[in-house]
């Protein structure tokens, strides 16, 4: 079992800090029960962006699974090996970064952000090629 940490990236910052300005701002200006009820839902936001930047995992099991755990409080995706097409790595806008995207054999898609994407993707491409033949 090999276990990848999740790289929190400056787009995950940047959510992160404009959800929690908004939650600031609409529960310091707390004018009517509307601006209470957005800035404890902005909070909530926040701390599940949080979370999910820093508790999500990309685990590689022995037995052919990929699983995605997204946060303490996310749900786990598990995607077996040999339902994977392709795998790929794409930029994000503006080239702030790069991103994995994994093609289905189903058609649906999955992008995984891994702290070492080459090590990532290296031992993906590797439990891929054992579990083909």
């Amino acid at each position: 079992m090999r276990t990848f940490r999740h790289k929190v990236t400056i787009n995950d910052a940047g959510a992160i800090v404009v959800f929690g300005l908004g939650s600031f701002f609409c529960l310091w200006n707390r004018t009517n029960s509307l601006m209470i009820l957005l800035g404890v839902l902005l909070v909530v936001v926040t701390i599940r962006a949080v979370d999910r930047a820093i508790h999500t995992e990309y685990v590689l099991t022995d037995d052919g699974v990929l699983q995605v755990k997204t946060g303490r409080v996310g749900r786990t995706r598990r995607i077996e090996l040999k339902k994977i097409k392709k795998i790929g790595k794409r930029p994000f806008a503006f080239r702030l970064g790069v991103y994995a995207l994994i093609e289905l054999v189903d058609g649906s898609v999955v992008s995984v952000q891994p702290d070492n994407m080459d090590g990532f993707l290296s031992a993906l491409g590797k439990r891929i090629e054992t579990k083909e033949k």
